[in-house]
């Protein structure tokens, strides 16, 4: 990835949408003036560009370092930049970096809590070849230089993708579908290109391949088969399909008239083992007014874990990691005596 320099600028770009919170400094010393796109003996990346913006003028940088990408405007802060840089995965908290200057040309990035960067300036080749790699109904692309097929990285899948090259090169693309839907074909500028879901071509001229993709009319979310209502003793749960392969799990039991304690469960099911194994499970105790509408709810964790294992019987068996008494709740459907 790092030696696609002109997909790098791309995804530097895109960082410039993220919101960051820094603040321009108050006092600057001198005024910084080292610019462009920089590397170091790892083939880590740095750019750090001006950016005219309106509303937070300033050194727009980015950076590839190993698996930590991110990017946001940051202050001159004395003779360096420093501040918060927002990470390119949305789940992953900002870091924070401080850049100075370090011989005649070079940059010093420390990353704070980490590792400390030595990068040298990196000359960029003019883009002549420029090519987007999109997708059309919901899937996921990988592309890689040369023939083979590209690492493919299932926590962090793309849509879309911008290659710039300065001369033609040999690239290999590959789709697949999220779940739920069927890879169709690809396409070349509006034409039918291939129906082979990975496709090895020559980038010799700027073009846009679209990845096409379609529901699957035969898919059917494997909780279908345990929908319903179960009971276990004071305890009701309700067993939901959730989007297209997850299922939603809510348990009530009651306390008193007035009272319950509720889970909120959404996990997906191995169809192996019959068993889902959830995490961030959501537990209120709720209470009832005289009409019957909740008059208070009050969260007791939002981190909860545990399994539900349903059983040829009908039934299926709870067992939450933050019971008090430690023993697993067994379930049948509600219309069972």
């Amino acid at each position: 990835m790092k030696k696609s320099i002109c997909i790098l600028m791309t995804v530097v770009l895109l960082f410039g949408l993220c919101a960051c919170g820094a603040k321009p400094a108050e006092e600057k010393t001198e005024k910084w003036t080292r610019a462009g796109y920089f590397s170091d003996e790892n083939e880590d990346m740095l750019s750090i560009t001006w950016m005219d913006d309106v509303d937070e003028p300033g050194w727009y940088v980015g950076v590839m370092l190993d698996e930590l990408w991110g990017g946001c405007t940051l202050p001159q802060v004395g003779n360096t930049l420093h501040g918060d840089l927002n990470a390119a995965e949305e789940s992953a908290e900002p870091f924070v970096v401080t850049i100075s200057e370090e011989g005649e040309d070079g940059l010093l990035l420390e990353v704070e809590g980490g590792q400390t960067y030595h990068f040298v300036p990196k000359e960029m080749q003019e883009a002549t070849i420029i090519t987007t790699v999109n997708t059309e109904g919901f899937g996921n692309i990988a592309t890689g230089e040369g023939e083979a097929a590209p690492e493919i990285d299932p926590e962090r899948p793309f849509q879309s993708a911008q290659i710039n090259l300065a001369d033609p090169a040999v690239y290999t693309f590959v789709a697949w579908p999220k779940t739920g839907n069927l890879f169709v074909k690809w396409m070349k500028n509006g034409e039918d290109y291939s129906t082979d879901a990975q496709i090895t071509v020559q980038l010799d001229e700027s073009a846009e391949y679209v990845a096409v993709f379609e529901e699957d009319p035969d898919w059917q979310n494997p909780v279908m088969n345990f929908v319903g209502e179960y009971q276990c003793e004071r305890a009701i749960a309700t067993v939901e399909c959730f989007d297209v392969e997850e299922a939603l799990i809510t348990i009530k039991w009651g306390g008193s008239a007035w009272e319950q304690a509720c889970w909120t469960i959404i996990g997906r099911l191995d169809t192996e083992t019959k068993t889902i194994a959830y995490e961030g499970a959501n537990k209120a105790n709720l209470v009832y007014g005289e009409d019957g509408e909740i008059t208070s709810q009050e969260d007791v964790y939002t981190d909860g874990t545990g399994t539900i294992v349903f059983h040829d019987d009908g039934t299926f068996t709870w067992h939450e990691d933050q019971s008090e008494t430690g023993t697993d709740l067994v379930f049948a459907p509600a219309w069972v005596d």
